[in-house]
């Protein structure tokens, strides 16, 4: 090793050290919850549909309490809970005749993109920014 340090420049080791130092910075930043995509979005919305209507619009400023709020949403197949806490929103219990229960093991979602969908007792849930980088999405 010492053979290798030695035939190394003083330019090639400032390199390596500030590569390592780098490569540490950017494995912890997002560790330590400092990234500048903010998951503590206060000025959008969620939006609850059930059968191609909007049921509900929930400012995620209204999340941010001690308890979770929790919505009861009727579908096709029966009623689904819907749970929204601290700016996150998960299906909280779907009904009893949907047999995957995709919708509840999806989890939390905490930005706009990710949608949580019920197929079967057709609810679809998800998170609106006020202001998007996005104008639309295609498939």
């Amino acid at each position: 090793m010492d053979k290798l340090w030695n035939l190394l420049t003083l330019y090639d080791k400032i390199l390596i050290v500030l590569l390592l130092l780098g490569s540490v910075f950017f494995i912890v930043l997002p560790l330590i919850g400092l990234t500048t995509e903010g998951n503590n979005l206060i000025d959008g919305e969620i939006v609850i549909q059930s059968s191609g209507i909007i049921q509900a619009r929930i400012p995620l400023s209204d999340t941010y309490g001690d308890k979770a709020l929790r919505i009861e949403i009727a579908g096709p197949i029966g009623t689904s809970i819907v749970e929204a806490f601290q700016g996150r929103v998960r299906m909280f219990e779907a009904p009893e005749a949907d047999p995957e229960k995709i919708c509840e093991k999806t989890g939390w979602i905490d930005q706009p993109g990710p949608m949580i969908i019920c197929v079967p007792n057709q609810i679809s849930i998800w998170i609106e920014a006020a202001e998007s980088e996005f104008d639309g999405v295609s498939w």
